[in-house]
């Protein structure tokens, strides 16, 4: 086997076919647009080279059309998130580059290699200057409107809203506590945003049970539930005694249908918070977005810094912690952090594109990386091509936005299609450097995930090349082929020695409650892996996934290569697994040299 001519196999006519059953063959596109982050400018008409946009916040708030396409300048920059846009059945919109030069690339993180960046706090600590802020005018259409409350997986909220003299007061109950913050949500009715505007809420509040900064979000109204805005500090902290709070919000998009969601869900039982006299002002504000969470900080492009949950925690050089309430990070360091290290990147716990809803979109020859949370992320997402990209340094965001005083969770993916996904390519891409999987499709609830493809992907220092799992029994999955992708490192990457539950797999297949038929992985190269090449403990419904012709290598022959139902295979045991699960008829043990495929153009 050529194992370097397996990568990037360009096979004609069998690309041809997937591409037509796929939908995206003999497409036109309809209007192209341009994007150059240095001379373009937001209010050109974007349709030339000449007349290029200039910002990822321009592109995302685009009202494009089914067919057309957005080009990227390649070899520049741009710092944030991109929504795209929804094509229409045979015409999808593109993403893609051009001019000469390296993948034009997508930074969901903040530099901080300016001196001025940090400030000295005690003795070899430091942290990320604050927010300064100066009230220019009133709040307009900010908050405008009633509110209510939702209540979900058995947990039980009530609200009530008295006005005295003119003076609202709002009051929310927490009758049953949830087991994750949106299990209770007090939301807004819609109202009007003006992207670029910054806002500070300002409120009276007291709680019968005293608790630290909630999870507040501003985001759409309505599915597919994205950010419309960063929380750049979140000073409510109620106790309870009446005391004045404060949240200062900077909104990314123009919209008119904006809510702000706080998330009560893990309140404890019989918690009641009041909140009177509220204000909002409009603001002008100089701040290091770093909302909602730092997950890592990537140091020279080729090291991260190590995160902690608490300042006590913070023992040696280049740990770190982020505090929630002033949305800054805390950093040991003996001097200046800037002058330590030419590139310091904070990856922010957002997705770097997000494709919550998106339909018929497709993406070719991007870079992604220093994101918090996904590279590609989402939910309800169909008929997404993703070709020709890079994606490194993501995930480490605290999952549950609880702090080191909540759950402990850390996560993040290169790619993940959630819950109801289908009809997705993944192919010729490379992914290095991810907290937790390079591949994903999972979900929970009632979901259906269908015809998704991952092929001819390079894949390596990830803590699993691929995952998957669906919950719960009446969820189903069906035609998932993860097929001549090349997997290597499993494990060795930067998140490994900062997971509290190291677990480094090529493949791995977590709790799988869902039907599950036709999942196949076929002609790949699975090699080197912290724990072991595959792992599966889940009994599979109706039918197993089918392993066929993989090759197979451990360099420390230590390691065991499988491990199936809670038992582990190692080399000479390896015909036993094939035999005891009826995998792997065609499927080699065969020496690889990992380090020869390994590309030396990145970091």
């Amino acid at each position: 086997m050529n194992f370097a001519a397996l990568f990037f196999r360009r096979d004609a006519i069998r690309r041809l076919g997937v591409l037509c059953a796929f939908g995206f063959a003999a497409t036109s596109f309809a209007t192209d647009y341009y994007v150059d982050s240095k001379t373009g400018d937001d209010d050109a008409s974007g349709r030339s080279p000449q007349t290029a946009w200039r910002s990822l916040e321009r592109v995302s708030s685009a009202e494009l059309e089914p067919g057309d396409a957005v080009y990227f300048k390649a070899g520049e920059r741009w710092r944030g998130g991109l929504k795209p846009a929804s094509g229409a059945p045979g015409k999808p919109v593109l993403y893609s580059s051009y001019g000469e030069g390296a993948k034009p690339s997508i930074l969901r993180s903040v530099a901080l290699d300016d001196e001025r960046d940090w400030v000295k706090v005690g003795d070899n600590l430091w942290a990320t200057r604050p927010t300064e802020i100066r009230v220019v005018g009133s709040g307009g259409d900010f908050l405008t409107g009633g509110w209510g409350i939702h209540s979900e997986n058995g947990a039980k909220a009530s609200f009530s809203v008295d006005e005295i003299d003119g003076v609202k007061t709002f009051r929310v109950k927490i009758a049953e506590s949830g087991t994750a913050p949106n299990h209770v949500q007090w939301t807004n009715s819609p109202f009007k945003l003006q992207a670029g505007k910054s806002y500070r809420v300002a409120f009276d509040a007291s709680a019968s049970i005293p608790f630290e900064a909630p999870s507040v979000s501003l985001m759409t109204a309505g599915a597919p539930w994205s950010s419309y805005g960063s929380l750049l500090q979140n000073k409510f902290a109620p106790t309870r005694e009446k005391s004045r709070q404060e949240l200062v919000f900077k909104a990314t998009h123009t919209a008119d249908d904006a809510r702000v969601t706080f998330y009560f869900g893990t309140l404890p039982k019989g918690c009641e918070i009041e909140i009177s006299n509220l204000v909002v002002e409009e603001l002008e504000v100089d701040a290091l977005e770093l909302d909602p969470d730092v997950g890592n900080i990537i140091l020279d492009g080729n090291k991260a810094a190590f995160k902690r949950w608490t300042l006590d925690d913070l023992k040696a050089n280049d740990d770190f912690c982020y505090e929630r309430s002033e949305g800054r990070v805390w950093y040991r360091s003996d001097k200046n952090p800037a002058l330590r290290f030419d590139s310091i990147e904070a990856a922010v716990m957002r997705h770097v594109v997000d494709l919550s809803g998106v339909e018929w979109a497709v993406f070719d020859g991007l870079d992604l990386r220093y994101g918090a949370a996904h590279g590609f992320g989402g939910s309800g997402n169909a008929r997404v091509t993703i070709r020709n990209c890079d994606i490194s340094w993501i995930g480490g965001g605290d999952q549950y936005r609880e702090g080191g005083a909540g759950r402990r969770v850390r996560f993040g993916n290169g790619i993940e299609f959630w819950a109801s996904g289908r009809d997705h390519l993944v192919e010729n891409c490379r992914i290095w450097e991810v907290y937790d999987a390079a591949i994903t499709n999972q979900g929970s609830g009632v979901n259906v995930e269908r015809n998704i493809v991952y092929r001819n992907n390079l894949i390596w220092n990830c803590e699993y090349s691929f995952e998957y799992w669906n919950r719960g029994p009446e969820s189903i999955t069906e035609n998932v082929e993860f097929v001549d992708n090349v997997c290597l490192n499993a494990g060795y990457g930067w998140g490994h020695v900062q997971r509290p539950d190291p677990n480094g797999r090529c493949v791995m297949f977590y709790a799988n409650t869902a039907q599950t038929k036709n999942l196949v992985l076929r002609g790949n190269i699975f090699a080197n892996a912290t724990e072991s090449l595959v792992r599966s403990d889940v009994e599979w419904t109706p039918e197993q996934p089918r392993f066929e012709s993989n090759v197979y290598w451990q360099d420390d022959a230590t390691l065991p290569y499988v491990r199936w139902l809670h038992k582990n295979y190692a080399k000479n045991e390896f015909d036993a697994w094939r035999q005891a699960v009826d995998q792997e008829k065609d499927g080699e043990i065969k020496r690889i040299d990992v380090e020869s495929l390994i590309p030396k153009d990145v970091k």
